[in-house]
């Protein structure tokens, strides 16, 4: 993206709320993520607490990312008599196109996770980060429980959102993606009636991820007359890049130790997926780098008519 096209420095918005069809196109990516990942299977005809899922199922058909297909399932033979036609099932199966989606998505996730966590701990008047000392306190000495509890510091604070605005991202994508990180909506075998899907579809979601959002700092109400709020985050920014350089090597074992924490019981999580993080772009600007590909946001519309495009 060239830098004229960024949207770097972009105002904080004064109000976070999505709308339902917004709402409903980080919903639909979950439940095609978990299609892709043949977490769970959807009949063509939802029942119990699956029906949750529906206006998903229906938003994904529309934009032909997911099909319909026959799945026959091997029955036993009655004096040689094979299975008949009538007990063939039919459900739902992502598209080529779909995968492709939820790969891409995986990937940006996967940039947040590897260049954004050092914002998550950040000492705002003495200019320190808190990931500077990693190597130092947990990989040198293996003292995990000591790396958590410096983190812990009240002098920390995080800065994702802020840091994630100002570079003309969106961080509510990154927070909806961080509870599915969490596992709370993975679906489990003890679950046999679903919940995940209800509890995806509660307006419970929204309001947790507003409260975060709104509880971050503004990037625009850093610094004073001396030091616009401006150079103030491109400090920020430029300071947690260079100490991610300095521990590139250490962290790449963080980042996989931090996925094998968080991942759910069914083993990959959607940060997982074929990719390797371009750093040398990233270091070359962390102002304007915004991913090794193009960024749409998944609450902007035309994201979703780029879809229909290229099918």
């Amino acid at each position: 993206m060239k830098k004229e096209d960024n949207k770097v420095g972009q105002p904080t918005p004064e109000n976070w709320e999505l709308t339902d069809e917004e709402k409903l196109s980080y919903q639909s990516l979950y439940v095609l993520y978990l299609m892709v990942e043949g977490k769970v299977v959807f009949p063509n005809f939802l029942s119990g607490k699956l029906k949750y899922t529906q206006s998903a199922i229906d938003f994904l058909e529309s934009k032909k990312l997911i099909t319909q297909s026959e799945k026959i399932t091997e029955g036993k033979k009655v004096l040689g008599v094979k299975v008949k036609k009538s007990e063939v099932d039919w459900v739902y199966e992502p598209t080529k196109k779909a995968k492709e989606i939820v790969e891409g998505y995986r990937r940006q996730y996967r940039d947040f996770l590897s260049f954004y966590d050092v914002y998550a701990h950040v000492d705002p008047e003495a200019g320190e980060f808190a990931l500077s000392k990693y190597a130092k306190i947990l990989l040198k000495n293996g003292e995990k429980d000591r790396w958590e509890t410096y983190k812990k510091h009240p002098r920390w604070v995080d800065y994702r959102v802020p840091v994630a605005v100002y570079k003309g991202l969106d961080p509510r994508e990154y927070v909806f993606f961080s509870f599915m990180e969490e596992g709370r909506y993975v679906p489990t075998e003890e679950d046999t009636d679903h919940q995940w899907a209800e509890n995806l579809f509660l307006e419970e979601i929204w309001e947790e991820i507003y409260g975060v959002l709104n509880s971050a700092p503004k990037w625009e109400e850093q610094g004073d007359e001396e030091t616009p709020s401006a150079e103030i985050m491109e400090n920020i920014i430029t300071a947690g890049a260079e100490v991610l350089r300095k521990q590139q090597k250490k962290l790449k074992k963080y980042i996989k130790e931090k996925d094998d924490i968080i991942k759910g019981i069914d083993g990959r999580t959607f940060a997982d997926g074929e990719h390797q993080s371009d750093y040398d772009d990233y270091y070359d600007d962390p102002v304007y780098y915004q991913g090794t590909h193009h960024y749409t946001p998944l609450s902007d519309p035309l994201f979703w008519a780029g879809v229909i495009i290229f099918l």
